[in-house]
């Protein structure tokens, strides 16, 4: 008789869905011999896993019995042929006083986000970047939070990560599964799932302080609420924070401006319907408000006419029916996320041109809505298991720019519009060539109707159909590991340049090509578990955006591109210590630039894109007056890099190493901890820009975060 793996299951609501769960990917099956025996039986001569390895609970996890949903089915990671990186607990334990996805991102390899502010961001992955501007262009990486896609041609909405479980981080292009727009790969926030029979909560207070700089805390709290045991449940959480400043505004005789407050709540209903079926209704909503910007001229300071605030308002609600329909697995997902975010600027350079009296500021509210519908259905324990499914998506988007005087004049700048709609069919399913050898094929067919208009070239519409495959084949063996070799594909809609010639102002869509060979292995037993990949990319008409000569923000056709690669990294277990390493060596460039762009023909280099990053961890675990403690250490050191390819907009970014530090210490509920970020106190441009209007005449960087250090206390109730 087989022996059952014990693994974490988050949905199921009855034996029959829970044994189906559990041999995921075993090639067992559960057959109901009256009602209450089962009997686990093989679907194969191939014998079942060996026992559970306990799953290590750093920032990537190479190895273990966990269950990920990164495939859009429940799936063993030990099983998935496919570069992912895992953020659990203790990963996210260390962000204490961050908190935020960007912060997740550095200590992911071959992750990278720009540095504008919070609620600003745009994440890079595997080297597929465009530029550091946060222009109008569609996102290269694809943001999830659990089922439901939260952003399109928006910034990172940088949620606090409260009552989180985990990130999955996706690297290569996804086209196959999540459609337009994963070229760079795909993030999912994967929530805590609300438990049906158990009252909980947490409480969580942090206080943090940075060199040279202001203070500020943070106060975050969780409740788990059965309403009917076993049945109905809802759980809620809640977070208030102050992020302290660290710029000075020399101009207007101001310490730490950038100073920026973060509030917001989630909430989930779940709903165990029976027979195996469930729903649950959830909804976020965050609001972040930056007194000012964080770029500098001179050190940590700069000085400028006004002040420069910046918003981003994030609303979103979601609707998950999942249940078995026979033996298949059927899910539906329903999602609308609204997001408005805006941004001021000092333009008094302008004021003359404008034939206004300065100062002159330049306000840009943005306004980002998606509504998505997914239906799929799997067959996880079947001999061949695969999945097929179908999307629609809803994208609309506006930008409305205006300049005010100080007389209160306000002349109309830029009003552009955009509306998506792509509807697509995917499907991928495994086939198995022996015992060891598997070749997984997966396709999607989509059609892409865009729509945009801006004052000027005008309106310009963009239909699409076209099919985005991918196949792997994958090598493994439950005591060694898996290999696999893997091609995938993802493309992007057609788009408007301003800074074009207006009678070829239209950019067509993006399409990324990949072929990656991986491995996650281990050796030494189980105290060794590596992980890697060989990759190349190639990239037709890459999208970037750039800042015009009017100091707006515009998009080009930059041309061709190409980025090839190596990452390694691995978990190194000793007794009572674990250290966490990788690194990420690669080279992104264009092969072929536009002629209709203002280039940097000496230096091709993608932007944003280091060719080399490498990070390093250590844990150790210990008692400390009879109670369980751990400290940590970890160092990562970032490559040297740019900004733009436009040479009078470029600037050197990256070179630079931080090293942060820690420790927690458990009573009981109760848990103390102290973390400090960048502990020498360096000083690095990292990837961001200021002002627009002002960043061709003047030294503008955005300089990495102070040494700063934070203390946390958290009590679950």
């Amino acid at each position: 008789m087989p022996v059952l793996n014990v693994r974490r299951i988050d949905h199921a609501t009855d034996v029959k869905q829970a044994l189906r769960r559990i041999l995921a990917g075993t090639r067992l099956r559960a057959v109901q011999v009256d009602p209450t025996t089962w009997r686990i039986e093989a679907l194969l001569a191939k014998p079942p896993p060996t026992r559970a390895r306990p799953a290590t609970d750093a920032g990537v996890l190479a190895t273990g019995d966990i269950v990920v949903i990164a495939s859009k089915r429940d799936e063993r990671l030990s099983d998935l042929p496919a570069s992912i990186s895992i953020a659990g607990g203790q990963a996210l334990g260390r962000l204490a006083g961050r908190r935020g996805l960007t912060d997740v991102m550095a200590t992911t390899d071959g992750a990278f986000s720009t540095n504008l502010g919070p609620g600003r961001d745009r994440i890079f992955l595997r080297g597929v970047a465009d530029s550091a501007f946060n222009g109008t262009s569609q996102s290269l990486v694809s943001l999830y939070l659990d089922d439901a896609r939260i952003g399109y041609s928006s910034p990172d909405p940088d949620l606090r990560l409260v009552d989180v479980d985990r990130i999955e981080v996706l690297r290569g292009p996804q086209g196959t599964l999540y459609g337009t727009g994963a070229l760079g790969g795909v993030v999912r926030v994967v929530t805590a799932v609300p438990d049906l029979d158990r009252l909980a909560g947490t409480v969580a207070v942090e206080g943090s302080g940075i060199n040279n700089g202001a203070v500020g805390g943070a106060v975050e709290g969780m409740l788990n609420l059965p309403i009917v045991t076993g049945k109905v449940v809802l759980r809620t959480s809640g977070w208030v924070e102050t992020m302290p400043g660290w710029i000075d505004d020399t101009g207007r005789d101001r310490r730490d401006v950038n100073r920026t407050r973060r509030t917001g709540g989630r909430a989930a209903l779940r709903w165990a319907i029976g027979s195996g079926w469930s729903a649950t209704l959830s909804g976020v909503a965050q609001r972040i408000d930056a007194r000012d910007s964080q770029y500098a001229t001179n050190g940590l300071s700069r000085a400028t006419g006004i002040a420069e605030p910046q918003d981003n308002d994030f609303t979103s609600a979601a609707l998950t029916l999942r249940g078995p329909i026979g033996k298949l697995e059927a899910q539906a997902t329903t999602a609308y996320v609204d997001q408005e975010f805006g941004s001021t600027y000092d333009a008094s350079i302008l004021a003359l041109t404008l034939g206004v009296a300065a100062p002159v500021a330049y306000a840009e509210d943005r306004s980002a809505r998606l509504l998505s519908q997914e239906v799929r259905l799997s067959d996880p324990t079947a001999r061949h298991p695969w999945i097929i499914g179908a999307t629609i998506l809803h994208s609309t988007s506006l930008l409305d720019g205006r300049f005010t005087s100080v007389l209160g004049n306000a002349i109309a700048a830029r009003r552009d519009e955009e509306d998506v709609t792509d509807l697509a069919l995917f499907s991928e399913g495994t086939q198995r060539l022996s015992s060891a050898l598997d070749f997984k094929l997966g396709l999607r067919a989509f059609s892409t109707s865009s729509h945009l208009e801006q004052q000027a070239p005008g309106r310009v519409k963009a239909n699409r159909i076209g099919v985005t495959p991918s196949g792997t084949l994958s090598w493994h063996r439950d005591d060694l590991g898996l290999v696999w070799l893997r091609y995938a594909s993802a493309v992007r809609p057609a788009g408007i340049s301003r800074t074009a010639n207006p009678a070829n102002a239209r950019i067509p869509g993006d399409e990324l090509l990949s072929l990656e060979l991986g491995w996650r292995l281990r050796v030494a037993g189980d105290r060794l578990a590596v992980h890697g990949a060989l990759f190349g990319s190639a990239w037709q008409h890459l999208r970037s955006d750039t800042v015009g000569a009017d100091g707006l923000l515009g998009t080009v056709d930059a041309g061709n591109a190409v980025n090839y690669g190596i990452e390694l990294g691995g978990v190194l277990t000793l007794s009572q210590t674990m250290i966490d390493f990788g690194t990420t060596l690669q080279r992104a460039q264009l092969t072929s630039p536009s002629s209709n762009t203002s280039l940097d023909r000496d230096d091709r280099r993608l932007p944003v894109v280091p060719d080399i990053s490498a990070r390093l961890a250590a844990t150790r675990n210990l008692v400390v007056f009879g109670l369980p403690a751990t400290l940590y250490a970890a160092a990562r050191y970032t490559g040297r890099t740019r900004l733009s390819f436009d040479p009078l907009l470029d600037r050197p970014a990256g070179n630079y190493a931080t090293i942060d530090t820690g420790a927690t210490i458990d009573r009981g509920a109760w848990r103390w901890s102290i973390t400090i970020t960048n502990l020498l106190d360096g000083r690095g441009n990292s990837f961001g820009f200021g002002n627009p209007f002002t960043l061709a005449t003047s030294n503008q960087t955005v300089p990495i975060r102070p040494r700063a250090m934070t203390l946390r206390l958290s009590v679950g109730l």
